[in-house]
């Protein structure tokens, strides 16, 4: 999820939770540095009198929401103080602000381009009466104005058995860590090395446990200026094993004798929600299929409206979760066959309890309803 900001904190620390912007955060880069005034450098009134200047910074920031910014503040009062700059592309910028008290923050917008660019200023403020008494400080510094970070988790690059993922970012990467939660809570959260890279290039990032029956996968990166992005995944499904129900030729009626497979299939269900949503949202998916007999529009409609017979009957019966169907028809058999083959192994159902929507061959199409 992007932006200039630290890593969200992990679940379960104190650290305040980060501003987010469609999966980014932001939170200020500060860069500090104080320099303090030599006695023997200034007239000795002026030493007395103890200016000084001291500055921050707010080096990166997402286009859209202001510039890079330079913080001055006066630690003793100045006649003016004066904030001359130039960018690393020869264009410059100056400010100046009047009479100005011992401990006031003076902050100027750094209007640049998107992108990386270097900034040498020079700050000066001034005491007595003539404009050759100032306290003199000078500073460089590079900032950076552009969009959240973008990254990418390829699905099928994650490896849950070999425990590593693959992933990509449109920066480089200084930091990554990624987050692990079972049945048992988070097991694994922890930075990992990303390793040397560059923008667009994969990051092969690993984690260690051996953990089984990961219910939620978290990865962030993180690049130079702060700027993050997360992903949240869901890799667990658990098929539900169960009785197929027994519908008359075309019918997608529940028969009332079929009622008990209904209510065990119920309680099997009920018992895994109960244990997993304590850490993920358990939906309950339900995929229905037929054999070859009959022409494949058919099926397919049959296959959907029995799905949907199924979700029904389990919600009425207790489920409370999101519950979402979808038939097949016969372009997942259990059985290859030839067509017009009358295969019972082939008019089935699946049941399965996931985070999100299951994939695989038995789950050809993703257009799921909601039930």
């Amino acid at each position: 999820m992007p932006g200039p900001g630290p890593r969200p904190p992990a679940r379960g620390s104190a650290p305040p939770r980060p501003i987010e912007w469609s999966r980014s955060g932001y939170s200020d880069s500060v860069c500090i540095l104080r320099l303090l005034l030599i006695a023997a450098l200034l007239p000795a009134a002026a030493v007395a009198q103890g200016q000084l200047l001291s500055y921050s910074l707010k080096p990166a920031v997402q286009a859209g929401s202001g510039y890079p910014q330079v913080y001055l503040v006066a630690d003793a009062d100045f006649r003016k103080v004066t904030l001359d700059c130039e960018r690393g592309d020869g264009e410059s910028a100056s400010f100046s602000a009047g009479s100005t008290k011992r401990g006031k923050k003076l902050t100027f917008d750094l209007k640049q381009p998107t992108g990386e660019l270097s900034w040498s200023c020079e700050a000066k403020g001034f005491y007595g009466t003539g404009d050759e008494e100032f306290f003199d400080l000078s500073f460089r510094f590079t900032a950076f104005l552009g969009g959240a970070l973008a990254i990418e988790v390829p699905r099928e690059e994650i490896d849950l058995d070999a425990q590593m993922l693959v992933a990509k970012a449109d920066r480089e990467v200084s930091a990554a860590h990624i987050t692990i939660t079972t049945p048992d809570g988070p097991v694994f959260d922890a930075d990992v090395d990303p390793g040397p890279n560059e923008a667009g290039e994969e990051l092969l990032l690993e984690w260690t446990g051996g953990h089984k029956e990961i219910l939620q996968l978290d990865v962030t990166l993180t690049d130079k200026w702060g700027f993050y992005s997360f992903e949240n995944i869901y890799p667990w499904s658990l098929e539900i094993p169960h009785e197929d129900l027994l519908f008359d030729t075309g019918s997608h009626d529940i028969r009332a004798e079929e009622q008990a497979k209904v209510d065990k299939a119920y309680k099997d269900i009920d018992e895994v929600a109960a244990r997993y949503s304590k850490f993920v949202e358990v939906r309950l998916y339900i995929a229905g299929y037929t054999d070859t007999v009959g022409d494949r529009a058919s099926n397919n409609g049959l296959s959907e409206r029995r799905a949907k017979s199924i979700a029904a009957a389990l919600r009425a019966r207790g489920f409370g979760g999101p519950v979402y169907y979808q038939g097949f028809g016969e372009d997942s058999l259990e059985v290859a066959t030839d067509d017009n083959v009358d295969e019972i192994r082939n008019r089935r159902a699946l049941y399965v309890l996931a985070s999100r929507p299951p994939a695989g061959a038995s789950f050809p199409r993703g257009s799921w309803k909601k039930l």
